[in-house]
């Protein structure tokens, strides 16, 4: 028996395995691009580690692309069959499996039921937080971390990585303060941590510093060259600020140079990645609705679009699709995405099921209308479904689009009532300027 960086017990005999699922851990929360190299290592000492073949195919199902799900499962046989797993992990054996069947309520309490006996087993935090995030539980995804917290302290081999978790699973609850402390933190133990760049940038955003939000940032850009496609999901948020600012041309440049930027290693080696996908048709939809032209920049994300056609595992992907897909002209598809939609909403049984059909369905029958002008259909269609909208998952901020379409259509027919509604029920969700989110002058909620 070997054990990990923080003392949990591990089934294997190898210390060089032990030692790279620890730093396979700490990189994936970082958002490295090493992650999946780590785990081949551990893997390659000990080609019979049980939670080395369960992180792998782990990682394979957190690309949500139901076509590697053979993959997965694949992992998921090979660690049944490595030898006895300990009791952690046979937490993660029941995780996975219960992933693998489309139940991911049931894979988070499992996650749960691990981190109270083992509460700095830190893969299992991120995985909860990562699962809870994407259908927008934001209020168990703080519970969870804070219930850790105690037996959390500096001298803990990847606390820099605990206090980012913990940075955002308070952003997301409004706790701002405690947020930027533990994000800041986190930065200050290791500037290459994206997840804690990314939660000071979340609060920030929250809170309309945009000034401060561009100067966090750049300050820690150079900090970038080993992150994933995460990176772009950074300047994603540069670029929020910067359209805040009104300054488009701006935003156009980063979305050029570091967003989609078709000649980035990142894009050519992934170009459908999903959260890629969810930055782009954020930014040009704003664009959009700021009166930019973008040129023909829909088309290559419509392309992904259209092969995420009947893929339900990210409900903000799919939301997504139905603005790309109308955003580009593209009225088939958008039927034969409306109508997997709607198939996937009454038949699956699966967790997501009902999030499509109480969420994702009517965002993306709300966004649809609104690039077609359907001004009144949008507030049909969005008005009783807006405060159900949490369960497409993502964050506050990524789920606004569909908030300023709302506000959008609500202006287009002199419905200020509309308009006050939801900008009373942004500043209850946190946003400290909502006003200026909505591109409005003058606020008449304060």
């Amino acid at each position: 028996m070997q054990y990990d960086d923080r003392g949990l017990a591990l089934s294997t005999e190898s210390a060089e395995t032990a030692h790279a699922l620890s730093l396979a851990a700490e990189s994936f929360i970082g958002q490295k691009l090493d992650t999946m190299a780590h785990v081949n290592a551990a893997l390659e000492a000990d080609p019979g580690c049980v939670l080395g073949h369960l992180i792998k195919g782990l990682l394979i199902v957190g690309v949500r692309l139901p076509q590697r799900y053979p993959e997965a499962r694949a992992e998921l046989d090979a660690a049944r069959a490595g030898g006895a797993a300990n009791e952690r992990e046979q937490g993660y054996i029941a995780a996975l499996s219960a992933l693998l069947n489309g139940q991911v309520l049931e894979a988070v309490s499992h996650y749960e039921t691990l981190l109270q006996a083992y509460p700095l087993d830190l893969l299992a935090q991120r995985l909860a937080q990562l699962e809870l995030f994407w259908i927008g539980e934001s209020v168990w995804m703080r519970n969870i971390i804070e219930r850790a917290a105690p037996a959390w302290s500096g001298d803990v081999a990847g606390f820099t990585h605990f206090q980012a978790l913990r940075a955002f699973g308070n952003e997301e609850n409004g706790f701002y303060t405690d947020a930027e402390r533990y994000g800041r933190d986190s930065i200050e133990r290791d500037p290459t941590n994206g997840w804690g760049a990314h939660t000071v940038a979340h609060v920030m955003e929250m809170q309309g510093r945009h000034e401060d939000g561009i100067a966090w940032l750049d300050g820690l850009k150079d900090h970038w060259s080993g992150l994933n496609n995460f990176v772009h999901h950074l300047w994603w948020h540069r670029s929020l600020f910067h359209l805040a600012r009104g300054e488009l041309d701006t935003v156009v440049d980063l979305y050029d140079q570091h967003i989609r930027n078709p000649d980035s290693p990142l894009i050519k080696a992934n170009p459908s990645h999903y959260g890629d996908f969810q930055n782009c048709v954020d930014l040009l939809k704003h664009l959009g609705m700021h009166g930019h032209d973008v040129g023909d920049r829909w088309e290559p994300v419509a392309d992904v679009a259209e092969g995420r056609i009947g893929n339900q595992a990210a409900p903000l992907s799919s939301a997504h699709v139905a603005t790309a897909l109308s955003s580009a002209g593209r009225d088939a598809a958008v039927e034969k995405y409306l109508a997997a939609l709607r198939d996937f909403a009454t038949t699956d049984e699966t967790n997501n099921a009902a999030r499509v059909r109480t969420a994702v369905l009517p965002a993306a029958e709300g966004a649809i209308a609104h690039q077609r002008g359907e001004h009144q259909r949008v507030l049909d269609v969005l008005i009783p479904a807006r405060r159900s909208l949490w369960q497409i998952g993502g964050s506050h901020a990524q789920r606004n689009i569909f908030t300023q379409m709302l506000a959008d259509s609500a202006q287009h027919l002199g419905r200020q009532d509309v308009v006050d509604l939801l900008l009373e029920e942004m500043l209850q969700r946190g946003f400290k300027q909502p006003a200026e989110r909505l591109g409005l002058p003058n606020p008449t909620v304060h």
